[in-house]
């Protein structure tokens, strides 16, 4: 490691009183990606301990949520599991960055934060990891987790990645997704059967992501559907999931089965069984695309009984209630660990 990336962290105001994580077996390297706009990001970097050759990198991509991907020591909960785990197991390099306006990072706020710019940041993050020197740039492989798994094959465009791996966000549209998000909650949770709620959501989502119309422009063109943006899981006045309009309308116009059609490189599609956000189908697509190019160490895996947070269910009504579940993020790691294992070595 070379002073300027050992003193980086240091060049981005601690926003929190807490020292950066530290993990027993791995060096916890701080820094700061500067996007190509100028805004500063706060950067980690986990490596195993004492190693000093150029290792393969993992470069995570998070989720749709403005949270932090820094791991507090005393997380338990399946995502920080998980990724404590790929980082320690794995073997490898692994690099996570915090969004505009999260954490230490300059920018924001998240709230504002819309899909294109939030792309940029990770090419720039990808970019980033290439040029460290422990690091084997004919050999990264980027990590989409959840909204991450929609980021990932729009970063790896144009450039040379050894692989991609998704969680719980497959290769259909935005709007097929949120369809089948609001159909899952009804039915899961035991809600009315209301065939008329379900086709003004659906006609309300159509105009939103198909057209690119605002929720306002909606509700004056047509009043019948003023009610279906509160009908809506996760709106709140002009955030959707905490993110503004601009972000899933764009979120919408990405070609995200026509990036894995132009991955130069395999793929691992893993879904939990119980992860009611969306569906399997959405994953095994990547894999069915991916696998017309590069059929060895492409695949699709199912979890049993498992939800979009690695917890373990009995049943997915349960899962979908967050009753009586456990973190499961065993299967999950050993897939990942497994599949590195092929495609970049330890």
């Amino acid at each position: 490691m070379n002073l300027e990336t050992a003193l980086a962290g240091r060049d981005l105001p601690r926003r929190s009183g807490h020292s950066f994580e530290t993990h027993s077996s791995l060096d916890t390297i701080p820094g700061v990606l500067t996007t190509r706009d100028g805004t500063r990001l706060r950067t980690l970097i986990t490596r195993p301990s004492g190693v000093r050759h150029p290792l393969p990198g993992i470069l995570f991509v998070q989720w749709l949520s403005c949270d932090s991907i820094e791991l507090k020591a005393e997380a338990e909960d399946g995502w920080s599991r998980m990724i404590r785990r790929v980082a320690r197991e794995s073997g490898l390099v692994m690099m996570r960055t915090d969004k505009r306006g999260v954490g230490d990072s300059e920018g924001g706020p998240c709230s504002r934060l819309d899909y294109l710019t939030e792309l940029s940041d990770h090419r720039d993050a990808f970019d980033h990891l290439v040029r460290q020197e422990f690091v084997d740039p004919r050999r990264i492989v980027i990590f989409g987790a959840s909204m991450g798994g929609n980021l990932a094959p729009l970063i790896a465009l144009d450039r040379r990645v050894a692989g991609v791996i998704a969680w719980g966000g497959g290769a259909r549209t935005w709007f097929e997704r949120m369809l089948a998000f609001e159909r899952n909650r009804r039915e899961l949770l035991g809600l009315p059967h209301r065939t008329a709620e379900m086709n003004e959501v659906a006609a309300f989502l159509y105009r939103y992501l198909i057209e690119g119309k605002t929720p306002r422009q909606i509700a004056e063109d047509e009043p019948e559907l003023i009610d279906a943006w509160s009908h809506l899981t996760g709106t709140d006045g002009e955030t959707h999931y905490g993110r503004p309009i601009a972000f899933h309308h764009q979120a919408q116009r990405q070609d995200w089965a026509g990036a894995w059609a132009r991955l130069d490189a395999p793929a691992l599609a893993l879904f939990g069984e119980y992860d009611w956000y969306e569906d399997a189908g959405g994953h095994e697509l990547i894999a069915r695309i991916v696998a017309k190019r590069h059929p060895e160490h492409t695949r699709f895996r199912l979890i049993g009984r498992t939800d979009h947070h690695f917890m373990r269910f009995a049943s997915v009504e349960e899962a979908a209630r967050d009753e009586g579940g456990a973190v499961n993020e065993g299967p999950v790691v050993e897939e990942i660990v497994r599949w590195l294992g092929e495609v970049v070595g330890r």
